[in-house]
């Protein structure tokens, strides 16, 4: 019988715990340090909102159908008040043509003046702001984009009262007897700013 046997038992079984105990250690740390990774913290965080709304662009004018002008005769004038209004949250831009039917239409002579204090739009003696020019293709400023000459501005909010005088020359032959025409006033108006 080999007396070493049992003291290589003993030393296998000790090695063998060793090794139990060392696999049993290792797995401690491990699972300790996922542990310590998973414990609560203090924590804390924060969001902050932001709302958008996109402003309007809003021309009227008022009245809707100007007064409608009658027997006319060579040397005759009319004048209109017309109120436009800028409805909108912007500032803008405008710019007015104008279309008018038949012969006629080329014919009358428009003129328009802001109205001032001192008479109004009976009085005529604002500021100028279109020459006497045919009514038909008539207009101040332009509908392209961007500031052109010619165009006027109002605050958002804001109105102007534009005084129209329409006039029928003196030098209007007979051809044009018993004649009429519609005229169409179109105001195209855009933002002012970001828009050089």
């Amino acid at each position: 019988m080999d007396l070493q046997q049992p003291d290589r038992r003993m030393a296998h079984r000790r090695a063998l715990k060793r090794g139990v105990v060392g696999l049993l250690g290792a797995v401690s740390v491990l699972t300790i340090g996922a542990g310590s990774l998973s414990l609560a913290q203090f924590t804390d965080s924060a969001s902050s909102t932001w709302a958008f709304t996109t402003g309007t662009i809003d021309v009227s004018t008022s009245p809707a159908v100007l007064t409608a002008v009658s027997s006319m005769f060579p040397g005759d004038t009319a004048t209109q008040a017309l109120t436009v209004t800028n409805g909108g949250t912007g500032d803008l831009r405008y710019a007015l043509s104008v279309v008018a039917t038949n012969p006629l239409g080329s014919a009358l002579q428009l003129t328009v003046k802001l109205q001032d204090s001192g008479g109004g739009c009976a009085a005529f003696t604002g500021t100028s702001v279109l020459a006497a020019t045919t009514l038909n293709g008539a207009g101040f400023g332009s509908s392209a984009q961007g500031a052109q000459t010619g165009d006027r501005n109002i605050a958002a909010g804001a109105t102007e009262v534009l005084c129209l005088r329409i006039t029928l020359p003196l030098t209007t032959g007979n051809a044009l007897q018993a004649s009429s025409s519609a005229a169409t006033f179109t105001f195209d108006a855009e933002q002012t700013a970001s828009n050089p």
